[in-house]
């Protein structure tokens, strides 16, 4: 999935200086993995409250999402769906009008556009299912699987290499530091991420208004 590197980048404007919107952006990926990291759901709800700033929702309304298994044939879970495919409509129907106008959700909304975009645009899963369908006949096709995840996880890791030395002024808040997730490699060839068509959606997604988002999501 795109990291928080590309998820940052491709926030536009100054909306990156507003603290909720920033926990908002990381909220779909980070609030999972305080679960895993933390120690449970206990642990990861004392985390949040750690961080938690006031235009932020209460712990036990984003709880039942993050407990939920992320699955294509649902907008469960917290990306609404799949990372690769999230139903953003549902997720902004789901909002009250209080809330659609609340930083820490905008960020939250933008996420999802960020990774429908992206995937949408790079078209990741239709490049894996062809390296697949190629290996039909193949005795270890589940090999042959894992070793192609390993590429896509190893090109985000390169991406993030690239963002951070295109964007310098995009930076990893502490919470995300702590979590040891974000890895780079400096060297080898892209497999499944295009860069230049990447570069385009950072700046694409960077310019949308909101006003848009409201009226594609009503439509």
């Amino acid at each position: 999935m795109p990291g928080y590197y590309l998820h940052f980048a491709a926030c536009g404007g100054d909306s990156l200086k507003n603290r909720s919107f920033v926990l908002g952006v990381e909220a779909p990926d980070i609030l999972k993995k305080h679960v895993k990291v933390c120690g449970g759901i206990e642990a990861a709800h004392a985390k949040y409250d750690s961080i938690r700033t006031s235009e932020m929702p209460e712990y036990c309304e984003l709880q039942a999402r993050i407990l939920q298994k992320e699955r294509a044939d649902s907008n469960e879970g917290l990306h609404y769906g799949l990372s690769s495919k999230p139903d953003i409509r549902a997720c902004w129907s789901g909002l009250s009008e209080t809330q659609k106008a609340n930083p820490f959700y905008r960020g939250y909304v933008w996420h999802l556009i960020t990774d429908a975009i992206m995937y949408g645009r790079l078209n990741i899963d239709a490049k894996f299912m062809k390296v697949l369908q190629e290996n039909k006949g193949n005795p270890n096709l589940e090999e042959v699987k894992m070793n192609e995840r390993e590429k896509l996880h190893a090109d985000w890791d390169k991406t993030n290499a690239l963002v951070r030395d295109t964007y310098p002024e995009v930076t990893l808040p502490d919470e995300v530091k702590e979590l040891g997730v974000v890895q780079f490699i400096e060297e080898g060839e892209l497999v499944y991420v295009d860069w230049h068509i990447l570069k385009d959606t950072i700046a694409d997604v960077g310019t949308l208004k909101w006003k848009n988002i409201e009226k594609s999501s009503k439509a």
